[in-house]
């Protein structure tokens, strides 16, 4: 099978683009003809999987403007990249993941053309949610319920700012009249929580399929674990990074090492609030880490903490985590709770409770056997649940009834 995968970043930036480059090699390994469409970043790896030479991307963060607005919500330049791919490259499916606000729902339009089905991965919620997290003002928030999107405006959902609310708000608009929605045969869901939300806020049911995502168990039984706690994420407030600090503070003498794996715009303020709390010597900040070098990180800490207070749609860290044979201590929030089995190969807590976060590390720190017994259950039942094999056998279920449709 002939297939296209398109991102808008060809380099592991968050989870939604490592699965990307992961579900493109299984599907290579499978011996598929898979090539691919994204932007062009100095950090991009895997080049010659590209159908076409990448295009430029919007700077978002950090460049402003009328010209870099528009490119936000439609990009020609893409358009015309994925009509020259469809030429060049003639696949029988289009599988695409976070394509919004680079690519654009420009994309679309060749492809309805061409008569090419599309199935769409959501790492998110941004077919509901203008800022693509259910999360406004330092809680859940469904306000515009699934197509109301001017209520992002209302509430300055986009970091409380007026200008970034409201180009979110006509983002999510323009990618519906687009086709974000109607335009695409089926979505892939990832858990049963985020299937659920998007349900109940207007996604047909009978147009979204559940793929869990999937990990390799490293290869050896996990050994005894490390000293010290390990965060995996970006630095941002609502992935709990405050509350995982406070915790620290709470601990006092008895607060292991924190390794900080990640980095976000937020990342000074947080390294600041570290040391106001006396924990400078305490907390290493190790920016991006990725291949080999965080798999080396997962296998030797004691435990690794996920205090999100997101409705997180997976949980890929921590499902790293158990692959690579160490416990997890997450929030009960989102879809948390399907990737760890409380108590058996981890430990669920309140979210946002520094209390409770303290408690469970302390808890696990005090027994290390323990600890070792719960990794090694989730080295388990990653190869026997979220196997690639058996994600493998999902995808193409879902590629042959869109394809044969």
């Amino acid at each position: 099978m002939k297939i296209l995968q398109v991102n808008n970043f060809h380099y592991p930036r968050g989870g939604a683009d490592r699965y990307f480059l992961d579900v493109t090699g299984l599907l290579r390994a499978a011996g598929h003809d898979v090539r691919t469409l994204s932007t062009m970043r100095p950090e991009n790896v895997n080049q010659e999987w590209l159908v076409v030479p990448p295009l430029s991307g919007v700077e978002t963060e950090t460049t402003g403007g009328v010209r870099n607005a528009i490119c936000f919500l439609f990009s020609r330049d893409a358009r015309s990249r994925m009509t020259e791919a469809i030429a060049k490259f003639r696949p029988n499916i289009v599988h695409l993941h976070v394509y919004y606000g680079q690519l654009t729902a420009s994309i679309l339009a060749p492809l309805r053309r061409a008569g090419i089905p599309i199935v769409q991965t959501l790492h998110e919620y941004k077919l509901v949610c203008p800022t693509h997290g259910l999360y406004a003002n330092g809680g859940f928030c469904d306000a515009c319920q699934g197509r109301y999107y001017w209520h992002a405006i209302t509430k300055r959902c986009n970091r409380g700012s007026l200008a970034r609310s409201t180009l979110s708000a006509v983002e999510a608009y323009v990618s519906d009249s687009l086709g974000a929605r109607n335009g695409i045969e089926r979505f892939i869901a990832v858990s049963e929580f985020q299937r659920d939300q998007l349900v109940r806020l207007g996604i047909p049911n009978h147009k979204i399929d559940i793929v869990r995502h999937f990990a390799t168990p490293s290869e050896s039984t996990p050994g005894r674990p490390g000293d010290y706690l390990l965060y995996v994420g970006r630095i941002l407030t609502e992935k709990g990074i405050g509350v995982l600090l406070d915790a620290m503070a709470r601990m006092g003498s008895l607060a292991r090492p924190l390794k900080i794996v990640g980095t976000g715009s937020e990342t000074p303020r947080w390294m600041n609030y570290a040391n106001t709390l006396g924990l400078k010597d305490r907390v290493e900040w190790l920016g991006f880490r990725g291949g080999r070098d965080l798999g080396d990180l997962y296998r030797g800490s004691l435990v690794v903490v996920n205090p999100s207070m997101l409705n997180e749609t997976f949980g890929l860290t921590c499902l790293e985590a158990l692959a690579n044979g160490r416990p997890v201590i997450a929030s009960r929030v989102g879809a948390l709770p399907e990737v760890i089995d409380d108590m058996r190969d981890g430990i669920l807590v309140r979210a946002g409770n520094a209390e409770d976060l303290a408690e469970a590390i302390l808890r696990v720190a005090g027994d290390p056997v323990a600890a070792y017994e719960m990794g090694l259950r989730g080295w388990e039942k990653v190869g026997r649940e979220f196997s690639s094999s058996r994600h493998y056998d999902d995808l193409m279920r879902i590629y042959s009834k869109v394809v044969h449709a």
